[in-house]
């Protein structure tokens, strides 16, 4: 264990002092990874300074998911979640058979040599946010940080596992990164309370795809009154995990190398 997290370290350095050689262009490309997560909670500020709202949300409760949501990225996307375009680009390029000969598991190199510094950006935001949101709501009880941290520890999950899928479709689907464009049209319901829903859609995004998990579920912990699918959301997440591993393992079968 020690071994990986110090190959990880050295992995992210090395990616983090690439980009710091152009500074410049790794704090703009920074700011414009910030700005572009920003929008969605920009855009429910000026839904209620208009006298809308999310019933039965006043404005930082619904900014406190959007806040779960965006740390969750945060986290993901920088330290784990280049494993998608790492391998889209190693597959199309035909470097992706440099890792399947390291002596570690192809997954972990290819986490390791994911490392994305400009999505750091996104992490800035996140805490951010999720400070900014809860700073101005009720301090939530010590039971409800516990609940909270099972259950954002299970949006980190349900993040890896989105990023298993995601590559391993592009082991398949060569040098297309619409994968994102999916990833972010399904998961974008997680920005917003599932009670605004209709009942199907709910079920669905709780229950079905692990949607729910990413922002709704944890913040409501800490608000004080968790969704009602709360366990199932928790089982339905870790059943995705499952899929998620077996998926990446069924892809990298089917990987054909270039060389030859």
């Amino acid at each position: 264990m020690k071994n990986n997290i110090r190959i990880y370290l050295v992995g992210a350095k090395t990616a983090l002092a690439s980009r710091m050689a152009y500074r410049g262009d790794f704090f703009m490309s920074m700011l414009i990874m910030l700005l572009v997560e920003m929008a969605a909670p920009v855009i429910t500020i000026l839904i209620y300074q208009n006298g809308a709202t999310f019933p039965g949300w006043n404005m930082y409760e619904a900014l406190l998911i959007q806040g779960v949501f965006l740390l969750g990225k945060g986290i993901a996307y920088p330290f784990f979640f280049g494993i998608v375009w790492n391998t889209i680009e190693r597959v199309q390029n035909g470097t992706f058979d440099l890792l399947l000969i390291k002596p570690k598991s192809v997954l972990f190199m290819a986490i390791v040599t994911g490392f994305d510094a400009e999505d750091l950006g996104k992490l800035v935001g996140g805490v951010t946010l999720f400070t900014l949101a809860l700073s101005r709501l009720p301090a939530p009880e010590p039971g409800a940080w516990l609940q909270f941290m099972v259950l954002f520890t299970i949006t980190l999950m349900v993040m890896f596992g989105y990023g298993l899928v995601l590559a391993g479709l592009g082991i398949v689907w060569i040098g297309n990164f619409r994968v994102y464009e999916i990833f972010e049209s399904i998961t974008s319901f997680g920005l917003y309370p599932t009670a605004i829903f209709s009942k199907s859609l709910q079920t669905i995004i709780t229950l079905v795809i692990p949607v729910a998990i990413l922002g709704s579920v944890p913040a409501t912990v800490l608000l004080g009154r968790p969704s009602p699918g709360t366990l199932g959301a928790v089982g339905v997440s870790l059943l995705f995990l499952l899929f998620s591993l077996g998926f990446w393992r069924w892809m990298l079968k089917k990987y054909t190398s270039v060389g030859g």
